[in-house]
């Protein structure tokens, strides 16, 4: 801190003190008076000295000076100092202290001590640094601080921006100065490095730009080096791609991280060629139907020459003798880039004639028949001819049914025809339908009738023998004769009647029953598994259709069906039959079936000559699981094997060979349904 010691000496209230003034580089002064009870205080307008320049030498090639700022008292001043230079200010001054003598006009003297601060060394401590971890990542750091000064506060100054502080960090590698400056403006500054931990990414492109405006086939191609691969890539456009194929014209970055990483972004951009302008030049054609317009292109941008091909198979930037229509051009520069054109030209005078409305003569054949047409697009005053000799209307009545042409021509001599068919109106053809609609649960019947109109005119008029009006159906509960009325907007009519059925009522009760029975008559009255039983079902006429369910999963259509049940049980047998409504009643008995035990029945002879009788040699089985047959002679060799139930069993032959008459040997072997294994051996005779 630079400290500059002035000795004042005042009369106060008759009392002398003296005080010591402390001066700053603020130029503030500080006063310290001590206190005396009864003491006063007398004002008194002195001379007041400011104190600037430069005060403190901050190296010993330099001088230092003094600026002195004098208010106060009455002017002009007169300055002594102890080196006895008489001016104000002073300038190449060492250091040490100085006094001046200051008086005013009046002789009021001010004495000002001044001290030059002698060179005081500025000596930074070596940069405390940390190297970027990637070759062009932002985040190394620097940190400086003061081995040796003067005291704050310190300026301090980084290359990269940074002001005020003693570290800074998000450092990418390279070199940075930091100055740091005391208050006496004295400075020092020291350069660093910050280097890569680990070599950076590095890349090269290859750009191909758009050939065409607009055009998507632009590519670029990177060349990736340094770093840790693989690299993983990013774009702009959402891309993660190491090159970029076929994209329009435009800027794209891309983002590039190695294994270790670090990273590296970098923008490109692809160019495209100007784009073509097309400005066109047209002239109408003066009626429709004419072939006097034009059309001519003004082209601009891209690469000349250009190609013109015209949709109508014409070449060139100009069309003449053209009708009212659209064209469109396809224009390809010399870099094969094209844009198409539509042009649309339109008759100066387009007369177009529509048809509003025609009215068709009436059933009665009175001339009551109508045109009504709707003229546009007309240049000036118009004439109407029609080929009857009416002219200058476009609405006709009172016509009877035929065909009339008209001719409009407008002051251009544009011209329009049309020709227009007056019908005889069409007749109306009515006819009654009808539905009944029953609830069965109800018991109730509803009828519906309804009236289908062709033909004629609409709006029409219903009239029901009923009484019902303009409604399209009717609800009726008898049976009995129904008659309708139907009158079209041009007054023809059709006239129809029918008669509609209507059941007496509908009966859901007593109309099923059914008995079962045991198809092969037997003693037993008991149902056996695997015996076909007969259902017999005793149904009311008029019942049409009908359905049976067993209970063991299996229903049947048939209106006395065969059963067999597979497995006992006491199973619920559902008949159900519809009538004609859809109505439906139902009855259900309950069967129950005993499981029976397994029977197998083994013949003593047979005799395979090929009659149909008593040709194969198999036992009868029931009520079993499985079965294996074995045939042996009498040496015990096997002579045939079977393990199917279906199987017709053996026919007396061994490999194909018809075996001699005799005595042969058997061996069978079942499972019942209780899993029980029976084997059963005998003989057999083969008889021929």
């Amino acid at each position: 801190m630079l400290r500059i010691l002035r000795s004042y000496r005042f009369l106060v209230a008759a009392v002398c003190f003296s005080w010591g003034l402390v001066f700053n580089a603020q130029s503030q002064f500080a006063f310290e008076i001590p206190q005396r009870e009864n003491a006063r205080i007398l004002s008194y307008d002195g001379i007041q000295v400011s104190v600037s320049g430069k005060l403190a030498l901050c190296s010993h090639s330099e001088k230092g000076s003094i600026i002195l700022d004098v208010t106060g008292g009455t002017p002009p001043y007169t300055f002594l100092w102890n080196t006895h230079e008489t001016t104000q200010n002073r300038t190449n001054l060492y250091a040490g202290s100085y006094t001046v003598e200051i008086t005013d006009s009046k002789g009021l003297k001010h004495i000002e001590s001044i001290v030059v601060q002698p060179p005081y060394p500025l000596i930074l401590n070596p940069v405390e640094k940390t190297d970027a971890s990637c070759g062009s990542s932002a985040d190394g750091s620097a940190k400086i601080s003061v081995k040796v000064g003067r005291g704050e506060p310190y300026r301090v100054t980084w290359s990269n921006g940074l002001k005020d502080v003693w570290e800074a960090t998000n450092l990418k590698p390279g070199t940075y100065t930091v100055i740091v400056a005391d208050k006496y403006n004295c400075d020092v500054s020291v350069s660093f490095q910050i280097a890569s931990k680990e070599a950076g990414i590095e890349v090269a492109e290859t750009i191909s730009n758009a050939s065409c405006a607009g055009k998507s086939d632009g590519n670029i191609s990177l060349n990736v080096n340094g770093g840790v691969a693989p690299y993983i890539y990013k774009w702009s456009n959402g891309a993660q791609t190491k090159d970029l194929i076929n994209v329009p014209a435009g800027i794209y970055e891309v983002l590039i991280q190695d294994q270790g990483g670090c990273t590296l972004q970098a923008s490109y951009r692809i160019e495209e060629p100007q784009s073509m302008q097309v400005n066109v030049q047209s002239e109408n054609p003066t009626c429709s139907g004419d072939n006097n317009g034009w059309i001519d292109l003004i082209i601009n941008g891209g690469t000349a020459p250009y190609t013109i091909e015209w949709n109508n198979g014409a070449n060139g930037k100009k069309l003449e003798n053209l009708a009212a229509g659209t064209y469109l051009a396809t224009i390809t520069d010399a870099s094969g880039c094209f844009v198409e054109k539509q042009i649309t030209i339109a008759a100066e005078s387009a007369l177009k004639l529509d048809l509003v409305e025609t009215t068709p003569q009436s059933c009665g054949g009175e001339p009551d028949g109508s045109i009504t047409l709707k003229l546009t697009g007309s240049k000036g005053n118009t004439s109407v001819v029609w080929s009857d000799g009416q002219k200058d209307v476009l609405q006709r009545s009172n016509l009877l049914a035929g065909t009339y042409e008209v001719t409009i021509t407008d002051e251009s001599g544009c011209e329009v025809q049309g020709s227009y068919t007056v019908t005889q109106a069409e007749a109306v053809n009515a006819r009654i339908e009808s539905a009944l609609d029953v609830n069965c649960d109800q018991g109730s019947v509803t009828g519906h009738a309804w009236v289908s109109i062709t033909g004629g005119k609409e709006p029409y008029t219903i009239q029901w023998s009923t009484g019902a009006t303009n409604i399209r159906e009717i609800n009726y509960f008898n049976a009995g004769t129904v008659e309708v009325i139907v009158t079209d907007a041009n007054g023809c009519m059709s006239k129809t009647s029918t008669v509609l059925d209507f059941p007496s009522e509908v009966n859901r009760s007593g109309r099923l029953d059914f008995q079962y029975r045991k198809l092969q008559i037997t003693s037993e009255s008991e149902v056996f598994t695997d015996e076909s039983i007969l259902f017999e079902s005793e149904i009311a006429p008029e019942i049409i259709a009908w359905e049976w369910n067993f209970g063991d999963g299996k229903t049947s259509s048939e209106k006395d069906p065969v059963h067999v049940y597979e497995n006992p049980g006491i199973y619920e047998v559902k008949l159900t039959g519809y009538d004609i409504f859809g109505c439906s009643a139902f009855e259900v008995n309950q069967v129950q079936v005993t499981s029976a035990d397994a029977q197998v029945v083994i013949p003593n002879a047979f005799t395979p000559n090929g009659d149909g009788l008593n040709d194969f040699f198999f036992p009868k089985a029931k009520n079993i699981e499985s079965i294996t047959l074995e045939i042996f002679n009498t040496w015990g060799e096997k002579l045939f094997f079977t393990n199917s139930q279906e199987s017709k069993g053996w026919d007396g032959t061994y490999r194909g060979q018809l075996l001699p008459p005799g005595n042969y040997l058997y061996k069978i072997t079942y499972i019942d349904r209780d899993s029980q294994l029976t084997e059963k051996t005998g003989g057999v005779t083969l008889i021929r």
